[in-house]
């Protein structure tokens, strides 16, 4: 039985619009992702991008849900293929450093479309799905739901802060300050407490 070509070519396209969108928020922001825009640096037409994105909503939560799996892919990859789980918070920093460097483009696709799900009800959903698939893979480590949502949401601040301020090409100290920042919530501190058992207790 032949494949289908069409579904083929069908779905190269739409990797190769998608691809585009990704730069385009990475370059100019998520308010600049528009089927026109998508369309020239795509090199196609505006009824290509259209007929596999019908709205700008179907664009832009595509956009997002794309950016984040193949950030999420890969970082699941990593973690499923470690039988050491004491090796976690070594891998996530590695992994951390990449997205600000070798994957820098989809985490600031993510990130700003984290920023316009503030705004667009729409993309809050995508923005879950992201935190809980985070918050999943370090619960195992941590030992606590609560600890790995808070971690979760520390090392996305991390990556933010590092976009920000770093070159492309550096990250050694976002290295260090993940695997700090995971080590500290699963081990008591030196006062005897747990940094999620200090933080309630203020």
């Amino acid at each position: 039985m032949k494949t289908d070509g069409r579904l083929s070519r069908g779905m190269t396209r739409k990797t190769k619009l998608l691809d585009a969108s990704l730069s385009i928020v990475a370059e100019s922001g998520a308010n600049a992702l528009t089927h026109r825009a998508v369309a020239k640096q795509a090199q196609v037409s505006l009824a290509s991008v259209t007929y596999h994105f019908p709205s700008s909503d179907d664009l832009r939560r595509a956009t997002f849900e794309y950016a984040g799996s193949r950030i999420g892919m890969q970082f699941v990859g990593l973690v499923k293929s470690t039988l050491d789980i004491e090796s976690l918070p070594e891998i996530c920093a590695k992994f951390t450093v990449g997205l600000v460097t070798d994957h820098r483009t989809d985490t600031i696709t993510v990130f700003e479309m984290i920023l316009a799900a503030g705004h667009d009800p729409q993309l809050s959903p995508v923005t879950r799905l992201l935190n809980d698939r985070l918050a999943k893979l370090l619960k195992p480590y941590l030992r606590s739901n609560a600890a790995a949502k808070t971690v979760s949401a520390a090392i996305q601040g991390l990556v933010l802060t590092a976009l920000a301020i770093d070159r492309p090409n550096r990250g050694s100290w976002l290295r260090s300050a993940v695997s700090d920042l995971i080590r500290r919530y699963r081990f008591p501190s030196e006062s005897g407490h747990s940094l999620i058992s200090s933080r309630k207790s203020q």
